[in-house]
């Protein structure tokens, strides 16, 4: 259901505008005069007193004064009290959103004069969504299959709308193509012999919808094009540092064979700058410039240049990897804020960008909630084992409020990335517990109780204002920058 506003903006509207982030009471504290004999009603369409959302859908609650259109209350003056939160969860400007089939009861109060109260129902539907288009990636349309072994095609394959109720499909080749591959009605492909395919796709729900794919079988999948990292060429590292190149650079296509895969290095100049080893591992010897060619199997080439420093106590972060414990329903790991927000923020250099993650329990934002027993963690992927003895920290730079920055933290290491022991746990950072409303921009260096040596490094958000004594304000906690020192 599409917020219902037109028509208001020719209103002559009388908005209570509240100029606090807080929810807490004292913020609201306004002219109770004001409120004397008011009203409050649903501005939304309802179905008696109903107000129905659909499942996929998200909208937001408008009040009025039902005996004077002209006042429309701002939503954060009153408080949205759902008596069945596994249904819907309503955030403090009164934006909706479904969690599941059902109906509830919701109370609206004031928060001025809990006599301006008014109650609905809200229902939470579904209708059936049936597949409208079948949509083939540009990466599909270049696989190829190898004579003699099998490719999933499914997986490239995707249906329109995403939330369709039935998203089955079925694969078949046309008489032709029968002659150079095999598919089951799932959509994996055995290759024959070398030559082209037609594949039909149908709709299980909507045989009416349906899509062709022309792929070919060849003798043999090889390498078509080396990929460098986005920072490897001219990348700056310190000596003592160790990179493996084989998940620094990759490979296309993707199916190519492990075989056919592998990736011969040979330093170019600068032989005494760096070193790589039989297991393709760069290690920077000496401060310099080095070039290193990079062939495939059957003559594709590509190169890089970089550059090696005097040892840097910081541990060089261009080719880490950083996930978070969470997907939100937007199927991302973060909060999107304007342009920033992403875990590899964090690795930046800039304290003005950052990640960005919902505090656990905290009404949903666009979409975005975590339970609230959830602990927030990020998991950084150094690519290979790395001694370190502290770490550090920046808040967010451009904002000034305690409750969006992280209290307290534990740190855990691994070397597969699935069984974890614990570095060091209640760890305070600074600026956080009694600290005032100040911006700051700093590096905070933080000594571990020992050195350590893990490839992953598991940091948990442990403590924040909400569970620390500090104000409930803000739905996120933010992290600037992360990094490990030798």
């Amino acid at each position: 259901m599409k917020k219902n506003i037109i028509g208001l903006i020719s209103l002559l509207c009388f908005v209570l505008v509240f100029m606090f982030s807080s929810c807490e009471e004292e913020y609201y504290k306004i002219n109770n005069d004001f409120y004397k004999d008011r009203k409050v009603a649903v501005l939304n369409p309802m179905e008696g007193n109903t107000l129905r959302i659909e499942q996929y859908n998200t909208d937001q609650i408008m009040l009025e004064d039902p005996s004077d259109s002209t006042i429309v209350y701002d939503n954060r003056g009153f408080r949205f009290n759902v008596e069945d939160e596994s249904i819907v969860s309503i955030a403090e400007d009164g934006t909706v959103t479904p969690i599941s089939i059902g109906i509830t009861k919701v109370d609206v109060t004031s928060r001025a004069d809990a006599n301006v109260s008014t109650s609905f129902s809200l229902e939470i539907y579904k209708d059936y969504h049936a597949v409208e288009r079948i949509m083939i990636t540009s990466a599909a349309r270049k696989l190829l299959i190898e004579k003699g072994y099998e490719l999933d095609i499914a997986p490239s394959i995707f249906v329109f709308p995403g939330h369709a109720d039935n998203k089955q499909l079925h694969f078949s080749l046309d008489e032709a193509s029968k002659v150079y591959a095999s598919i089951t009605d799932e959509g994996v492909i055995t290759g024959i012999m070398a030559g082209p395919i037609n594949i039909h796709i149908v709709s299980d729900d909507n045989p009416s919808v349906t899509a062709d794919l022309q792929l070919n079988v060849v003798d043999e999948i090889v390498v078509t094009e080396i990929v460098l990292h986005k920072s490897l060429n001219n990348a700056t590292v310190y000596v003592g540092e160790k990179f493996p190149l084989d998940l620094i650079i990759s490979t296309l296509p993707t199916n190519v064979r492990e075989e056919n895969r592998k990736l011969t290095y040979t330093i170019t100049s600068g032989a005494g700058v760096i070193s790589i080893d039989s297991d393709n591992i760069l290690t920077a010897e000496s401060a310099g410039t080095a070039e290193v060619k990079i062939e495939s199997k059957y003559g594709v080439i590509n190169q890089f240049t970089i550059n090696v420093e005097a040892a840097n106590k910081d541990h060089t972060r261009l080719f880490w990897g950083v996930t978070t414990n969470i997907e939100y329903s937007s199927g991302l790991g973060y909060v999107v804020d304007g342009t920033t927000g992403k875990p590899e923020d964090m690795f930046d250099g800039k304290t003005n960008t950052f990640l960005s993650l919902m505090k656990p329990g905290k009404p949903a934002m666009n979409g975005n909630s975590a339970p609230s027993d959830h602990i927030n963690a990020f998991i950084v992927d150094m690519l290979l084992p790395a001694k370190f003895k502290s770490f550090y920290w920046s808040h967010r730079s451009a904002n000034l409020y305690t409750y969006l920055r992280v209290w307290a933290v534990t740190v855990e290491g691994s070397n597969d990335g699935e069984n974890w022991t614990t570095i060091q746990s209640g760890i305070q950072l600074p600026d956080t517990y009694g600290a005032a409303n100040v911006a700051v921009d700093k590096r905070y260096d933080i000594a571990l109780n020992s050195e350590y040596e893990y490839r992953y490094v598991k940091v948990k958000l442990t403590n924040w204002a909400d569970n620390s004594g500090g104000t409930a304000s803000g739905s996120t906690m933010q992290m600037s920058e992360f990094g490990l020192t030798k």
